[in-house]
């Protein structure tokens, strides 16, 4: 049986269950409208699929100016560092998805790191 929630808009108890909607104001529960592990395991998620896309293309196309490749690669360190499933051990329900965003997290930024090798070896 699915707990009871508080509604954000009219305080009304509301059951937790995704697409519940409160009879007052129409509010619906949403997947992210939920406890503190649901938001976190979002972030990391998000982290996850979107990072690697955005870190790609920002040294790949920073390549022309030495200062805005040295920016994309600290930006580069800092977005793997944000992304870094050690900071979320703590919402892994399984050992399946913490080798899975472990594994993910390895092999983009190993990617990410012969990017830049290869680059800063063309360049010299």
């Amino acid at each position: 049986m699915s707990d009871f929630i508080d509604c954000p808009d009219c305080n009304n108890k509301i059951l937790s269950r995704l697409g519940t909607i409160c009879p007052n104001c129409g509010f619906t529960v949403g997947y992210f409208n939920g406890d503190k592990r649901r938001k976190s395991y979002a972030k990391l998620f998000a982290l996850n699929v979107f990072t690697p896309f955005l870190v790609f293309f920002t040294v790949l196309f920073s390549q022309i100016n030495i200062y805005s490749f040295i920016f994309s690669i600290v930006f580069a360190i800092f977005m793997a560092f944000k992304s870094c499933p050690i900071h979320f051990r703590d919402i892994f329900a399984s050992r399946f998805e913490k080798i899975f965003f472990w594994g993910v997290w390895i092999v983009f930024n190993s990617f990410l790191i012969v990017l830049v090798a290869n680059i800063t070896y063309k360049s010299i």
